[in-house]
């Protein structure tokens, strides 16, 4: 443990050193031509980067569908305030992940590429459904189930950066897998436990009316109790 230790504080000596060479090579009376920027960055953000970026466009993304699928419950022909609420609260904290994710970049010395493509299917994931279409003018218990798959898709994408952080020697980088447990994955598993059991609640409630009359006071009634307790 104490080999670690010292191990440790002679790498993180040795890049103060590097860092302070450059700039005296550069105030020097011959200064270096391309001196070496001193940047925040440290560990292997710099292989990270792309992943990350590309979770912030995704969260961006994904803001713009729920926020979508809130205007269409929110207009007066469809008028159920409930899935509103839930659908603009989803897109609130969706965007608010990717602002966090941006930030995160930033304070790690990286910059945030706009052009990169959001990309939510992993190379190793052989059931991926992330191309389920772009339809948002959903009936109740559809649009449930296809907020249910985004939340999955966004924590599937941040658990496969989280094990490139922990188990790839070229990626490994504790900083990030812990940025990425505390702030995406945490949060994230309990929306997606909470839009199962919304999916599961309307649609038993639904199963157990036959009737349409009684399904669409159903509907209602459950529309009411997502308006009064979000």
């Amino acid at each position: 443990m104490l080999f670690y230790g010292v191990l440790i504080g002679l790498l993180v000596t040795a890049s103060a050193q590097y860092c302070y060479q450059s700039t005296s090579d550069a105030c020097s009376s011959n200064p270096v031509k391309n001196p070496v920027e001193c940047t925040a960055k440290f560990g292997k953000i710099n292989d990270l980067l792309p992943d990350l970026q590309s979770y912030a466009m995704s969260s961006i993304d994904k803001s713009y569908e729920f926020l979508l699928m809130s205007s269409h419950f929110g207009s007066y022909e469809t008028n159920r305030e409930g899935f509103k609420k839930l659908y603009r609260k989803l897109s609130d904290k969706t965007w608010e992940h990717a602002i966090n994710m941006i930030k995160y970049i930033a304070q790690r010395g990286g910059t945030m590429n706009f052009m990169e493509p959001p990309r939510l299917s992993n190379p190793d994931d052989l059931n991926d459904n992330s191309s389920n279409g772009k339809v948002f003018e959903l009936i109740e218990l559809d649009s449930l189930a296809k907020a249910l798959d985004s939340e999955k898709q966004l924590v599937n994408k941040a658990l496969y950066i989280h094990k490139e952080a922990q188990h790839q020697v070229n990626k490994m980088d504790a900083g990030v897998a812990h940025y990425i447990e505390e702030h995406l994955i945490e949060p994230l598993s309990e929306s997606v436990r909470q839009l199962a059991g919304y999916s599961n609640d309307l649609k038993n409630m639904l199963t157990v009316h036959e009737h349409n009359d009684a399904r669409g006071v159903a509907v209602f009634l459950f529309d009411e109790y997502l308006s009064k307790s979000l």
